[in-house]
């Protein structure tokens, strides 16, 4: 009797340990995709993007927050910045809306309105990280992605 409740302790704390392990494998960036201007007011520009991951693990997980810097044509314009809780299903890919408001003075004015009128490739580079948590642990998956896009 006496060993009975140290014995108990462990094997619960094993089963604990072994039921709580992290995934194998971070979400993957895979792409950004649906990049469009929505609006232009002034100097400023509205874009909306979804960036695309999946989840290799067979444990679903939440998304909790969302930091990206986004540059045109190599200048920086803004950074996506939210803070979400949307749940990831376990071996699937799943997208995360982007929604950003830059300044066309940035990258000169001009240039920008020839660029989105005449529908002319720009180069937009998202760099930063998603976070997302399994069983509360955070895991933080970097996003660095490049593509010339027509807006």
């Amino acid at each position: 009797m006496k060993y009975k409740l140290p014995l108990l302790l462990l094997l619960s704390i094993v089963l604990f340990t072994y039921g709580c392990k992290r995934p194998e494998d971070a979400p993957v960036f895979r792409r950004v995709g649906n990049i469009e201007v929505t609006k232009v007011t002034g100097s400023k520009a509205y874009l909306n993007a979804n960036a695309y991951f999946y989840n290799p693990n067979g444990v679903k997980m939440k998304l909790k927050k969302v930091a990206v810097d986004v540059e045109v044509e190599g200048n920086k314009i803004g950074t996506i910045n939210h803070s979400v809780k949307t749940l990831i299903p376990a071996n699937s890919e799943f997208k995360v809306p982007l929604d950003a408001t830059f300044d066309m003075k940035q990258m000169g004015f001009l240039k920008s309105v020839i660029s989105i009128l005449g529908g002319k490739k720009v180069k937009v580079h998202y760099k930063g990280f998603i976070r997302v948590s399994l069983h509360g642990l955070p895991i933080k998956v970097p996003v660095d992605y490049e593509d010339h896009v027509r807006i």
